[in-house]
């Protein structure tokens, strides 16, 4: 039995889904640490041999010139200028960016900064940021990118983004021919902004020739290149291949794992751009490494309730402060005959008014395993997340999705009075997306 389009699986699971319970307060969130804060291991840093690895491996993804970060950190002087700032944006987590809990399923890829790091910075700052001399700097790491490149596709045409979402965000898809006639796996994934500083996230997706007419159809019918897709791709959620954000670095999948494309594919390239910077014409680019077979066939499920879709189900009333709608089914029971599956990849989606979202496993036995807890979600910085080690899901399991929505007066993007929500006119989103094996 093969995977069918992810609606098709939805439509199943209404006669055999169910909505989950919602999860304890606190679930997913870390204990804080009654560990004090380690001392800087060296003495006497400077900028040169101790600060600049540091920020290249940390910082530096997004904050160079022309990236999609406010301002360079590629230099001593601005280093120097914006240290006050770093140590404050580290200290309160939100530098670098890693929204993930660090108390569920350990991930692939973390960027965080160590402890250690911290206090260095810390060091170097006390001192008043001496520079040293750039004969002490080490060599450059290697630079960050694919193992491989077999094919690079582009945008057909450039596209200049305008404000759709809000006074700075403009989601936009784009349909671009695979060139290949034959079968081949994606090993590996590698997305190429033209404009560093406007594209703020991307998604990539391989859509079956059965369903490419529905896409053809939404791009011929949109003025200028590609469509306006707010709403994300979930006709095709199972089509998902792997998703770009800025600072998060370019890897090989984990070794064996591979996501099968066929003739006749069509890729479709979503687009989030963040105009902050001002509107410029882009043509992103895709890379990818490719391999004939592979050991492990990844495929993509979405979780969701498939009601969501349509009408006003997942309703967020105006002036709540706390909405939260959950969801979940067993994938083994309806998308491999009840036989086992394995989660390797996983991420979460909500848009502005989302506040914090988990992705769990609900065991037969009633244990609750957490896969990702996101406790303050930020619509620009989601992302994709490996798996350490991939998770079982056995038949009697359940894959369950719980999102929590802040609706009040205070929480309002534009400063107006609230109005209800839902998802039916993509005002809202609440879905789990994994990357599984058979």
């Amino acid at each position: 039995m093969r995977a069918g389009p992810s609606w098709l699986l939805s439509l199943v699971c209404l006669l055999g889904c169910f909505p989950g319970p919602t999860l304890p307060e606190g679930f997913g969130v870390c204990e804080a640490s009654s560990d004090p804060q380690p001392e800087s291991p060296i003495e006497q840093p400077s900028y040169h041999r101790d600060i600049r690895p540091i920020l290249d491996a940390s910082c530096n993804g997004c904050h160079v010139d022309g990236g999609i970060g406010p301002f360079s950190l590629t230099d001593y002087a601005a280093a120097k200028s914006f240290g006050p700032l770093m140590l404050a944006a580290v200290d309160a987590g939100a530098m670098p960016p890693w929204p993930p809990s660090t108390c569920c399923a350990p991930l692939l890829h973390e960027r965080m900064l160590r402890a250690r790091d911290r206090a260095v910075l810390e060091r170097w700052l006390e001192l008043d940021a001496p520079e040293g001399d750039p004969a002490d700097a080490p060599p450059p790491s290697e630079p960050a990118g694919l193992s491989r490149v077999d094919l690079e596709i582009t945008m057909p045409e450039p596209y200049t983004p305008s404000a759709t979402i809000g006074d700075y965000d403009d989601q936009r898809c784009f349909l671009i021919d695979w060139p290949l006639g034959g079968e081949t796996f994606v090993t590996g994934l590698e997305v190429v902004p033209g404009r560093r500083e406007l594209v703020h996230h991307a998604i990539v997706y391989a859509i079956p020739e059965s369903q490419v007419p529905i896409y053809e159809a939404l791009d011929d019918n949109s003025s200028g290149p590609g469509w306006s897709c707010p709403g994300g791709v979930l006709q095709s959620a199972d089509a998902y291949v792997g998703s770009w954000v800025p600072g998060a670095g370019v890897h090989d999948f984990p070794d064996g794992l591979g996501r099968r494309v066929r003739a006749n594919t069509k890729v479709l390239l979503n687009v989030h751009y963040e105009l902050s910077a001002g509107p410029a014409p882009d043509q992103t680019s895709v890379r990818f490494r490719l391999d004939d077979s592979v050991a492990t066939e990844v495929e993509g499920l979405a979780v969701m309730n498939p009601a969501w879709l349509v009408g006003k189900t997942m309703r967020i009333p105006a002036g709540e402060s706390d909405v939260v709608h959950g969801y979940a089914y067993d994938p083994a029971t309806w998308f491999n005959l009840g036989q086992s599956l394995q989660v390797h990849n996983v991420s979460l989606h909500m848009h502005e008014f989302g506040a914090r979202a988990s992705l769990a496993v609900l065991r037969a036995n009633g244990d609750v395993d957490c896969l990702l807890h996101i406790d303050d979600w930020d619509f620009d910085w989601q992302g994709e997340y490996w798996l350490a080690s991939p998770v079982m899901l056995r038949f009697g399991d359940r894959l369950y999705v719980e999102c929590h929505f802040d609706n009040s007066t205070s929480n309002q993007p534009d400063g107006g009075a609230p109005r209800d929500l839902w998802w039916g006119d993509d005002q809202e989103m609440c879905v789990g997306s994994v990357l599984v094996s058979r």
